[in-house]
């Protein structure tokens, strides 16, 4: 019969079961540690894993959600970097990267792995999760419009976009050689930067470094203005 845990109890067990998932996913994905081997890894029994999940795939949705909160994070912090709108994505674009090629279970959050769990789990297990996601981008998107940060009729559905691609890039990364992985995160995390902080053209007046330090076109415009008036005027 399992045993009974007070409140103290059951909150670090919770904590250990999470930190079990969230290894064997780094490891190998859902398949990496079966009920009995979570349970053993919280010094609990078997018996006892149910006491607080129903299924091995709650507590693995649990450990993805939170997987997830880490990845976000890397997002929340874009309004504090230096720079401008443009140089501050493009270095929370290359941080995401690296978060996802650092963090082995950043980079197990894959489709399969998501399907698996949305066939596991019960309908309103998956909404609340569906609904949980959209909530965070939208207050991301929100932190950032204030910001400055996104161009015109840039929103939360981009930014999920955006966020996804960079797990979908990571993705085919790995059998690359490194000179081109880096060359290829490198096109990436610039591209992303450009197309939400609305920068037009890839010349050398967008970008960092450039005349309009990714201000986006109406400061390449104002300069190409300028240097007319004084052709007209010698």
């Amino acid at each position: 019969m399992p045993t009974a845990f007070d409140d103290r109890e059951r909150v670090a067990i919770r904590e250990r079961l999470l930190a079990a998932a969230v290894d064997a996913l780094g490891r190998g994905g859902l398949g990496a540690a079966s009920v009995a081997e979570l349970a053993a890894a919280a010094s609990i029994a078997k018996g006892s894993f149910y006491l607080f999940y129903g299924s091995k795939e709650e507590l693995f949705m649990d450990a993805l959600e939170g997987i997830e909160r880490d990845y976000r994070a890397v997002f929340e912090a874009a309004p504090a970097l230096p720079g401008t709108a443009f140089e501050r994505l493009h270095a929370t674009f290359k941080a995401a990267f690296d978060k996802v090629a650092s963090d082995p279970a950043v980079a197990s959050i894959d489709g399969r792995t998501l399907d698996r769990l949305t066939r596991a789990l019960p309908p309103e297990r998956v909404a609340r999760h569906v609904e949980g996601d959209a909530a965070a981008m939208a207050s991301i998107a929100a932190a950032w419009s204030s910001a400055g940060l996104l161009g015109p009729d840039v929103g939360a559905a981009e930014l999920a976009g955006a966020g996804y691609a960079v797990f979908l890039v990571a993705m085919g990364l790995r059998s690359l050689p490194d000179e081109l992985r880096a060359s290829t995160v490198a096109v990436t995390a610039r591209g992303l930067a450009m197309a939400l902080a609305g920068v037009e053209g890839s010349g050398p007046d967008s970008g960092p470094g450039g005349r309009d330090g990714g201000r986006g076109s109406d400061s390449v415009g104002g300069d190409s203005d300028s240097r007319n008036e004084e052709r007209r005027t010698e």
